[in-house]
């Protein structure tokens, strides 16, 4: 049950001190539990099952889809991104009762699924319906967060993000190329996120990712744009009674534009600067006479209704001029900065100073983007297009779980939560495992309990709506015992 005491190495700045090797069940990764009390009450992996095709033989299976979509899940949510981390994290305690689909305390004692038993599973996710079901799953996490915190209701209103994501790989992975506006090899994938009051910091909880597409690392900013942007937008539609989009400058073309108009979706965007529309701003950047203020100037001019040549339809522009000093030298730039945003949202329904304080909160999501690539990391590492795509898919399932208890720490302790101290200072406790009269005591350090009982009492106040499927309980099933070649202690390659 435990292994015998071993002297490891002995610190040469103290020889008092010796390191040693005592106790298999400790853990530095006790969060993980936090992860699986969250996926359960939500009923969030086990809905994706549901929808997921296993061509396995269901009588020569040791480790459930279910199971092995918690242990790549939850192992990105606690930061281990490399597929090889799972053979460190099956040995872990921790990880062994919260990925464990059985009840009693032999969870305790087995090894959970090795990386090559993941990589199969990587292979099966790929297929067409299945990277669906996870595409789909992105904004069914999202919902069921949302309403199970609201009492079931909507939003009232609610923005969807869209922008691109470049992703740097390494290798010769299938459909990744080198791109001269990165300077590197990438991929250049889709993302959406919900907003629920279009605002991340909003006190309403619910924001997530809800969509995404690989794409090759040569595609063009705005190709497939328009589809993407209304599959993301049909699958939001139980979340709020009124539904925006807020893009980046890429999609801002006349295809996108026009079919959004066309669809009666509201939309805000940045519109690239021409010729054209520079003269159309000559008039108002002239600076007034006499000292300029310390903060300097910002004024936001509607320009009226515009229509570029390739356009069908003509859309409102709007002109943000934002001349502010230099934070160290205090003096303006010899010219002042502007930049245009065109809108389908007329001006009696959001005037010209609420159109840009709308677009300016998209920068919480660009922000959330750099975490994902700080927190979870995706490593989109294998050779073929498919997989990689599953596996990025599996990346933002996780950072939307982690995003979950961030959300509840701040609605109860807002300082800042952002998810890397998250991860360290919450998911990264640590734990010894106890057994007693077939109990599993997991004894936490000190540090970290009052912090998980701030997320254990607001994770109690969850009512999922009946109509969302919830796990069954954990099953009596016969256990399977590991192929002779099977490690049951950790062992590293080379």
């Amino acid at each position: 049950m435990s292994e015998a005491t071993e002297v490891v190495f002995a610190p040469s700045f103290n020889r008092s001190v010796k390191i040693r090797s005592r106790d298999e069940r400790l853990t530095s990764d006790a969060g993980v539990l936090l992860l699986r009390e969250a996926d359960d009450l939500l009923g969030l992996t086990a809905s994706l099952c549901e929808n997921l095709v296993d061509p396995r033989d269901p009588d020569k299976v040791r480790y459930t889809q279910h199971e092995l979509l918690r242990s790549r899940i939850f192992g990105f949510a606690m930061g281990y991104s490399a597929a090889d981390d799972s053979d460190r994290s099956a040995h872990d305690p921790a990880f062994r009762l919260a990925i464990w689909d059985r009840a009693g305390d032999r969870d305790l004692d087995e090894r959970l699924a090795s990386q090559p038993t993941q990589s199969r599973l990587l292979d099966a996710l790929s297929g067409k319906e299945n990277r669906a079901a996870l595409n789909e799953a992105l904004a069914d996490w999202t919902e069921r967060h949302l309403l199970a915190t609201s009492g079931d209701r909507q939003v009232m209103r609610g923005t969807i993000d869209v922008d691109g994501l470049p992703i740097e790989v390494h290798g010769q992975q299938e459909g990744a190329a080198y791109n001269g506006y990165y300077k590197e090899t990438v991929y250049s994938p889709y993302v959406a996120s919900f907003a629920p009051h279009g605002d991340y910091d909003s006190v309403r909880l619910g924001d997530g990712f809800v969509g995404a597409l690989l794409r090759g690392g040569t595609a063009s900013p705005h190709e497939e744009a328009l589809d993407f942007i209304r599959a993301t937008y049909k699958r939001c539609a139980g979340m709020a009674r009124s539904l925006d989009v807020r893009l980046d400058a890429g999609f801002i073309v006349g295809e996108v534009l026009d079919g959004l108009t066309s669809d009666g979706i509201r939309f805000v965007g940045r519109l690239r600067s021409n010729p054209v529309l520079n003269r159309l701003a000559e008039p108002y950047l002239k600076r007034p006479v006499g000292r300029p203020p310390l903060e300097g100037y910002e004024s936001v001019i509607e320009l009226g209704s515009y229509k570029a040549a390739p356009w069908e339809y003509a859309q409102r522009l709007v002109l943000c001029v934002v001349d502010k000093p230099d934070p160290k030298s205090g003096q303006l730039e010899m010219f002042p900065h502007f930049f245009f945003l065109v809108t389908s949202w007329k001006e009696h329904e959001l005037s010209t100073v609420a159109l840009l304080q709308h677009y300016r909160r998209r920068g919480t999501f660009e922000d959330r983007l750099g975490e994902l690539n700080q927190t979870i990391r995706p490593r989109l590492s294998s050779p073929l297009f498919e997989e990689n795509e599953a596996t990025l898919l599996l990346a933002l399932l996780a950072f939307n779980l982690v995003n979950i208890l961030r959300g509840e720490m701040e609605a109860n302790a807002p300082a800042g939560w952002d998810l890397q101290r998250l991860q360290t200072t919450v998911l990264k406790a640590g734990a010894r495992v106890v057994t007693s009269a077939r109990r599993l005591f997991v004894d936490v350090a000190r540090s970290a309990i009052p912090l998980w009982c701030i997320l254990w009492d607001r994770m109690k106040r969850w009512q999922l709506p009946e109509r969302f499927s919830r796990p069954s309980p954990p099953r009596g099933r016969k256990w399977i015992d590991p192929p002779l070649h099977a490690h049951t202690t950790l062992v590293l390659r080379n």
